[in-house]
């Protein structure tokens, strides 16, 4: 039997789809070493040119091994032509089903590329994945989305937006569950907009029936736009008062100036951002925000960027995904005039200082205090567990999937310390 070797780059979304992946080739092939296997699939993401170039170079290193190369996911429809310089055959986001075909014509030693956009039910595939040493599931609930942000790639790989049906999302987090999962992480391109391709902003609902699963586990709900959100929010914060919810909210500002937003074509003001921020923080007291900036945008001036620093320096958040801008191509954003990247450094590296001293000051509130607890993962000696709210608690001792009582001993910036009551 011939041997395979998968490599994921990306996000979690690329991970659930990894594992799909894997689930395919398994039926005519052995997974094996990077050393032993007759050929690599290579889990791509083309969101940054910096993972672009991580992946151009594993590839050019694995060719120096004799490896045959197989692209699947976003990088051959974000960089088809330079994709094809290095990689034997690709597959896109919605050809994953074309994989053992495009296999076997590059075993016979031809090259094959199967792009053109074929739209699935990937829930129905069972897209999911439970990373070893967790007891955490990854459930995408759809692919593709409405917005057209002049910056993104992504909407040029993934396309317009596919909802899952729901029937198919409740039946992997009961498989799931079935095989171990106590935290269930949604994820998509945008949350908020489940459903809407069929007429219906329907995520609260696939909430309420996610949270009428008769077990005790915990749900993480993954990116949502301002945009999308401000629609469902009122039933959104609703529905989260149910204790299965972690109060985690990821909602992305990309930028705190409106003339910035407005030509990143991001659909939302500042003042709308702030005000689905602040309905979540009053609803719920102990939460976790996460946000995402982009510095260093085509249209962001030094005003522009002091904007920036000052939202994220009102709203505090706890977790910060901060992106320098990439140029993608073929994207709107490509045609404006880039800036050099010292000052993306610089900007990134202000806004990274000021945001470690929020936090810094804002994880005292932690210390000394009790709370439930759900161990979600082994770390080598230690266990990481979850808060209500979605602060990781680094612990010495518990046992996987397991709900505790945990006091706090210390505050790190980006975790905390604990033990067990």
């Amino acid at each position: 039997m011939r041997k395979f070797y998968l490599e994921i780059f990306g996000c979690k979304f690329n991970q659930a789809e990894g594992e799909l992946i894997r689930k395919i080739l398994t039926k005519n092939y052995q997974e094996a070493s990077e050393k032993e296997a007759d050929f690599v699939i290579l889990q791509t993401c083309g969101v940054v040119e910096k993972t672009e170039r991580k992946i151009i170079k594993r590839a050019l290193q694995l060719k120096k091994n004799g490896k045959k190369i197989i692209f699947a996911g976003c990088l051959p429809l974000i960089s088809p032509d330079l994709s094809k310089q290095f990689a034997d055959g690709m597959v896109g986001p919605t050809n994953i089903l074309d994989l053992p075909k495009v296999i076997k014509k590059v075993l016979n030693g031809k090259k094959s590329f199967s792009l053109k956009q074929k739209p699935i039910d990937k829930a129905k595939l069972r897209c999911f994945i439970i990373p070893k040493e967790t007891c955490v599931a990854i459930i995408p609930i759809s692919e593709g989305c409405l917005s057209n942000c002049r910056y993104c790639a992504t909407r040029l790989a993934k396309g317009k937006l596919r909802s899952f049906h729901e029937e198919e999302i409740l039946e992997n987090i009961k498989l799931a569950i079935s095989q171990g999962a106590k935290e269930i992480q949604l994820t998509s391109q945008d949350l908020a907009i489940y459903g809407a391709d069929r007429g219906e902003w329907a995520l609260p609902k696939l909430l309420e029936k996610i949270s009428e699963i008769e077990e005790n586990f915990r749900i993480r709900l993954g990116m949502m736009n301002p945009f999308g959100a401000k629609k469902i929010f009122k039933k959104l914060l609703s529905i989260m008062k149910d204790k299965k919810f972690y109060k985690f909210l990821h909602l992305p500002l990309q930028s705190g100036d409106d003339e910035v937003l407005r030509t990143m074509n991001r659909n939302y003001k500042v003042k709308e951002f702030l005000g689905l921020v602040g309905k979540f923080k009053r609803k719920f007291k102990n939460s976790i925000l996460a946000t995402d900036i982009i510095v260093g945008f085509p249209t962001e001036n030094e005003k522009a960027f002091q904007n920036t620093v000052k939202i994220i320096q009102k709203i505090k958040p706890d977790i910060l995904h901060l992106f320098r801008y990439s140029e993608r191509e073929n994207t709107e954003s490509a045609k404006l005039k880039d800036f050099p990247n010292r000052i993306k450094k610089e900007r990134s590296r202000i806004l990274t200082k000021k945001w470690l001293e929020i936090l810094k000051e804002k994880n005292k509130r932690f210390l000394g205090k009790k709370y439930e607890a759900l161990i979600t993962e082994k770390r080598g000696n230690t266990f990481l567990a979850r808060l209500p709210s979605y602060k990781a608690v680094i612990l010495n001792e518990g046992q996987l999937g397991s709900f505790v009582k945990v006091k706090i001993l210390e505050a790190r910036p980006n975790y905390l310390l604990g033990k067990l009551i």
